[in-house]
């Protein structure tokens, strides 16, 4: 027994180690399936009792012979009968649960007594005391049919590795509510009596006589002494006569009613252990097929009964019994029925066993899984799951769309080639703006993206020293004109090439006359003659607003105006190259 019992430990453990392969479909883990269970098994094998007994000598009144009776022997037990059970299933993979329900079963077997043989004080019916001898012929034997009610407690662990197979375990307490032994005797019984005669004070009465050997005796109604005493009697009709006459004696005496029942009301509690391996129909109906292990105590208040004490009367030797502890063990068939709602673990509406990840909220056209940053990418194809991207980079970001995600590119805001990283190249010189030190202008690597500046040009040479010209050498004209003398000509033509080479340069033209005619005459001829060079510069190219011309008439003479000669010097026009 307790070899089958470690046996079938031993299986569950093997089946429960290739039930930790993975799984991966989703749709047929345990947590797919409807937590509430219906279960209904079938269990039949084998029965065994160790019983314990008050003993029996004790039922006696001074009893003698003490090892005439044997103990109790328990054979050919079967057991057969189910159960049904409402179970739970709590845990978040929904391997382990509770369960509780009723079992019934209907037990045989038959309980034995090897030898009975007892003898002790008694009385009859006219109040002699005498000596009871009562005897079996044989071995009895009571066959037993047993109706066992009993109320489990379990733990319930299972565990769903493909679609169709998965173990199931159960273990527990059993609280026993009832055992009701109904028993079938064989039993035949010899009652044959001694009675003892004493003389006391003129009277003759009977007394129990306990001794090993009987004395003189009045009257011994046994087998042995009518046997010695009368050969050729019929010793069943000598004891048929005796008991006639009032005698409690009979020999080969069946029971008057050989059936009865024994029941032990007594509250216990015994275990129960039942694997199974699983066959799934569907995911609402599993077949279990597998063992079981009950083991069970009985107590029983032994209520001191006889076996038998008058001719024809019977008492169940399990009256004396004060525990029995029935051991059942065997095979079990019985179904599953999933009978709740479908498990949605997560609470997204999508149950486990189409939910792709059971234990995160998530969105139906997914299969149940999330899309945290909601760009329509589920999150476990999703390389970026909390910032919106695109689905051709993998739901990542690319927020200067140039085709580089974020996580690559090194100016996820600029758009640039991929060669730098996702970074510009403004001037397009192959270096990438953070690296280049002029990045509106090309220019090779060596100058760090810059353009190389063109070689400086020669020198210019230096400037002519700005000065003041002072035309000393006057123009002249004629007597009381304003045409310009011939001989005057290189003068002017020195004066055009200075205002050519100085752009910031001017001419202060100024007329004079000698004293020849009146004031009024000789300003305005002044003025005349200065005009007058002033034209003629204009003629050959000379920008007229770098010409002042002014006419200072006679006042001013450079020579003595009393002598031809000296009127002469006076009649000129000086120029003089200035700057502003």
């Amino acid at each position: 027994m307790k070899k089958l019992f470690f046996l079938l430990i031993a299986a569950n453990g093997a089946l429960s180690a290739i039930a930790q392969a993975p799984d991966t479909t989703k749709k047929y883990t345990d947590d797919a399936l409807p937590r509430w269970v219906f279960d209904i098994n079938l269990m039949g094998g084998v029965l065994t009792h160790d019983i314990t007994t008050t003993n029996p000598v004790l039922n006696y009144t001074n009893a003698l012979n003490s090892s005439g009776i044997s103990g109790l022997k328990f054979e050919n037990g079967v057991s057969y009968g189910g159960n049904a059970q409402v179970g739970f299933f709590f845990d978040r993979k929904s391997h382990w649960g509770i369960g509780t329900g009723i079992m019934y079963k209907m037990q045989t077997g038959d309980v034995t007594m090897d030898k009975y043989k007892t003898e002790y004080q008694s009385t009859d019916a006219d109040g002699n005391i005498f000596r009871q001898i009562i005897t079996a012929g044989s071995p009895i034997k009571e066959e037993l049919r047993i109706t066992n009610i009993s109320i489990p407690v379990l733990l319930k662990y299972k565990h769903r590795f493909t679609k169709r197979v998965g173990i199931s375990a159960d273990a527990g307490f059993v609280y026993n509510a009832m055992l009701k032994n109904e028993y079938t005797t064989n039993g035949k019984f010899d009652y044959e009596a001694i009675y003892k005669h004493v003389t006391t004070g003129g009277n003759t009465v009977t007394v129990y006589d306990n001794a090993a050997t009987p004395g003189n005796t009045s009257l011994l109604v046994t087998r042995n002494h009518y046997a010695a005493t009368n050969p050729n009697g019929n010793v069943n009709d000598y004891f048929t006569t005796q008991r006639i006459n009032g005698y409690n004696v009979g020999l080969g005496v069946e029971p008057t009613n050989k059936k009865g029942d024994v029941s032990y009301v007594q509250s216990s509690v015994g275990f129960l252990f039942q694997p199974s391996f699983s066959y799934y129909l569907s995911d609402r109906v599993a077949l279990n097929i597998g063992g079981y292990f009950m083991y069970q105590v009985f107590t029983h208040a032994a209520n001191g009964a006889r076996l038998t004490d008058k001719v024809g009367e019977y008492n169940s030797f399990l009256n004396n019994v004060t525990t029995t502890n029935a051991t059942s063990y065997g095979g079990n068939l019985g179904l599953r029925f999933y009978f709740s709602k479908f498990s949605d673990r997560d609470k997204d509406g999508v149950p486990n066993r189409f939910d792709k990840c059971p234990y995160v909220p998530g969105l139906p056209q997914f299969e149940g899984c999330p899309d945290t940053d909601g760009d329509g990418i589920p999150d476990s194809q999703d390389s970026c799951a909390d910032v919106p991207g695109l689905k051709h980079l993998n739901g990542c970001p690319d927020s200067d769309g140039d085709g580089i995600p974020n996580y690559d590119d090194a100016c996820p805001y600029q758009a640039g080639p991929a060669k730098f990283m996702g970074c510009p190249d403004t001037d397009g010189d192959d270096i990438p703006d953070s690296e280049d030190k002029c990045p509106n202008e090309a220019g090779p690597v060596s100058n760090d993206g810059c353009p190389i500046p063109p070689p400086p040009p020669p020198p210019l040479p230096p400037p002519a020293p700005i000065r003041e010209h002072d035309m000393t050498e006057p123009i002249l004209f004629e007597i009381g004109k304003a045409k310009i003398s011939e001989e005057s000509y290189p003068i002017l033509a020195e004066a055009i090439m200075e205002l050519n080479t100085h752009e910031n340069a001017y001419i202060m033209i100024e007329g004079h006359t000698d004293i020849t005619g009146g004031n009024a005459i000789n300003d305005a001829l002044s003025f005349r003659r200065a005009n007058a060079v002033r034209k003629y510069l204009i003629d050959m190219g000379a920008n007229p607003k770098h010409m002042v011309a002014v006419g200072h008439g006679s006042r001013t003479p450079i020579a003595d105006n009393n002598t031809a000669e000296g009127r002469a010097k006076n009649r000129r026009v000086i120029m003089s190259l200035k700057h502003r």
